[in-house]
Parts: structure tokens; sequence; C-alpha cells
């Protein structure tokens, strides 16, 4: 049986976003149509989804956390390659090392 040596915690940060358009903006982006408060309201949250509108404001709202469990290194490395893929190339060694150096010890980052 190998060691669970390794804690993982998964969380989700959460994040209010704000978004703002003038609907003369938005009319213009809809030329052809004759447009009702209904459909700038639609038409808005199209853009938003679309990411075509830079947000307004944010604010963020905490981390819960979702599950907290234990692994060994072996399974610690496969989500290491699996969660950062673009650093799967890098040694085992150099990954231990990273993972290590995340905890803040003594002040240090």
């Amino acid at each position: 049986m190998k060691n669970k040596d390794y804690v993982v915690v998964t969380t989700i940060s959460t994040f209010h976003h704000r978004f703002v358009m003038h609907k003369d903006d938005l009319r213009k982006m809809n030329t052809d149509v004759k447009a009702t408060d209904k459909d700038l309201a639609d038409w808005a949250m199209d853009t938003v989804v679309m990411e075509e509108c830079n947000e307004f404001s944010q604010n963020h709202l905490g981390e819960q956390i979702v599950d907290t469990y234990e692994c060994d290194e072996d399974e610690m490395l496969t989500f290491f390659d699996r969660d950062n893929d673009y650093l799967s190339g890098w040694t085992r060694e150099a990954k231990i090392e990273w993972v290590r150096n995340l905890i803040k010890l003594n002040g240090n980052v």
C-alpha cells in the first residue's frame, strides 16, 4: 500500500461581474431590426455570453471548498500532468519540487 502523502483540496472561486451597455450601442449592432426593450435586454445578454463586451466591474465573493482527499505521489503527478499539461514535460523531481513549494512556510511564498 502506497503512502498517501498529499492532501488535495478542490475549490470554486466565485466572482460577481457587471457589464454595462448603452441601448444605442446595442441598436447599432442590430440595425436591421426595430428593437423593443426586451430585445435589447436579450441582445445585451448575448453580447456578454459571446464575450463581445468588456466587464464594467468585478468583485471576488470568495472561495468555496468542494472536496478534500488524500492521494499518493503517483496520483498527484497524474493530476499535475492533466491539470498543467503545458508543464508535463518537466521531470518527476521538478514537478514534486514545484508542488512542495506551493505552500507558504514561515511567511515565504
